[in-house]
């Protein structure tokens, strides 16, 4: 009967570990995801700052005037896709969290359920101590009793 629990509790815990493995691997990726996004973001901010930095005007001449519209345009722009990017960024943030929430819930559930098994075989092992020592005690009250028998 404890052998059957055990076995039962062994399936268990395999699959409790293949589902933390697999929640620690969704971890690895949003976090790689997460990175990916950083550093688009990080990319976009420097090309704003490379590209107001770089562009200088002199006051005068109606193309000046519209050269500064659609510099002011395209910094907009710009600006719309770096706010656009916080926001996917924020987004892989919270799916992160959740992952690594999840994955702490998975390594929990398999670390209890090694625990219950690791119980269940200490117990099969005091039973079975206690058997061993019943069997040891019975033969050692017979030789007592008759010590030329063996």
């Amino acid at each position: 009967m404890n052998q059957q629990r055990i076995d039962r509790v062994k399936g268990v815990e395999k699959i409790t570990e293949h589902g933390a493995a697999l929640a620690k691997d969704a971890v690895v990726h949003c976090q790689q995801r997460l990175d990916e996004q950083h550093a688009r973001l990080q990319q976009l901010s420097d090309y704003l700052q490379e590209y107001a930095a770089g562009l200088g005007f002199a006051a005068g001449g109606s193309s000046q005037a519209f050269a500064l519209q659609n510099y002011r345009a395209f910094m907009g722009k710009i600006e719309q896709t770096i706010e656009h990017q916080k926001t996917v960024v924020a987004q892989i943030e919270a799916e992160l969290l959740a992952c690594q929430n999840t994955a702490a819930e998975a390594n929990s559930q398999h670390r209890s359920v090694g625990k219950l098994r690791g119980r269940f075989e200490v117990e099969r092992n005091r039973i079975q101590g206690k058997q061993e020592q019943g069997v040891n005690d019975a033969h050692a009250a017979q030789l007592r009793q008759n010590p030329l028998s063996i």
